[in-house]
């Protein structure tokens, strides 16, 4: 939704039907909701291009295993068998989240993702997992967890702040 509003803030998109007015291209939804408002919900997905994505594991492939609220990705090819998960959450805040992820037990580590806040949090039973925490602009938190299939995977911090870094530079 955030990036929706970076990629198109207006614009006609190409190969639009000239004919059709911008009243019917926002419909009501039930309830009264614009679905104009959701056009561009899996976007988020894409904040890091799938090339760029392969790069940071220095892989072959990128599966999409799901698009939504929060996107998921299996990295093929890699060094190790690893989940990758993004999760973009407009309407929260890096304190909340920070708050859930104490509440959950994770291990918790103050960062700077790209010249901002931000924190690293890890899982107790899984070390090599690891998510990095930070703003999304100016609302919002943006998470990447990086999940190596392997205990011998090495360590997801890396990976999970470098997708961070990219995503923050990039958007924000």
């Amino acid at each position: 939704m955030l990036l929706a509003g970076l990629a198109g803030c207006g614009q006609d998109e190409p190969g639009a039907d000239p004919a059709t007015s911008p009243a019917e291209d926002r419909s009501a939804a039930p309830g009264g909701t614009s679905t104009e408002e959701f056009r561009n919900l899996l976007d988020e997905c894409l904040v890091v291009p799938p090339e760029q994505i392969v790069e940071v594991f220095d892989a072959q492939a990128l599966d999409n295993t799901f698009y939504g609220a929060i996107c998921r990705f299996t990295i093929i090819g890699g060094a190790v068998p690893t989940s990758v998960t993004l999760a973009w959450f407009e309407n929260s805040s890096l304190w909340h989240e920070r708050r859930a992820t104490e509440r959950l037990g994770y291990d918790i580590e103050n960062t700077t993702v790209a010249g901002q806040g931000g924190f690293l949090m890890r899982m107790p039973d899984d070390p090599a997992a690891c998510g990095v925490a930070t703003r999304a602009g100016e609302g919002g938190t943006l998470i990447w967890w990086v999940h190596p299939q392997s205990r011998s995977g090495g360590d997801g911090c890396a990976a999970a702040m470098e997708l961070a870094e990219l995503t923050v530079r990039t958007h924000f």
